[in-house]
């Protein structure tokens, strides 16, 4: 199955309103209804000992009937805190857990992710006929962009 053209359309307008180059997987990930939309060289918060790497999300092939995933992802899974977080005395990503098989189906291939699962919609539901994938992108970034204990 093919992404549609509305959804590919979608990824290219948040490629260009993001000022990132935002790739979709050609298929779904294996056992999912889901495509994955990615960057490859995403800045990352100064805190991380990586400065950039991948960053997306998955997003159902209903879209925009049906809502991205609430969470996001970046690799490589190897990021860390350069600091150890003050509250968990953690040098580990607070709320992102190491995910296998998650990109499969995509150019990643099985690279190991960090997915991050926040409730990226609690403010404001899902509307099909309103939001867009770059809000949805918004809402991860504003996460991302967050101290560990916001």
């Amino acid at each position: 199955m093919q992404p549609s053209d509305l959804l590919l359309q979608a990824v290219e307008e948040l490629s260009e309103k993001s000022g990132h180059r935002f790739h979709i997987s050609p298929d779904p990930v294996p056992n999912t209804n889901l495509y994955l939309v990615h960057t490859e060289d995403h800045p990352f918060r100064p805190e991380y000992t990586i400065p950039a790497g991948v960053f997306g999300f998955r997003v159902p092939f209903n879209f925009p009937d049906a809502a991205p995933e609430d969470s996001f992802f970046i690799a490589p899974a190897e990021t860390k805190l350069r600091e150890a977080d003050a509250v968990r005395r953690s040098i580990d990503l607070n709320r992102a857990g190491r995910a296998e098989g998650y990109v499969a189906g995509s150019h990643l291939g099985s690279m190991s992710v960090l997915v991050f699962s926040w409730h990226l919609w609690d403010r404001v539901q899902w509307n099909r006929r309103k939001n867009t994938i770059m809000d949805h992108y918004t809402h991860c970034v504003r996460r991302f962009e967050q101290a560990e204990h916001d």
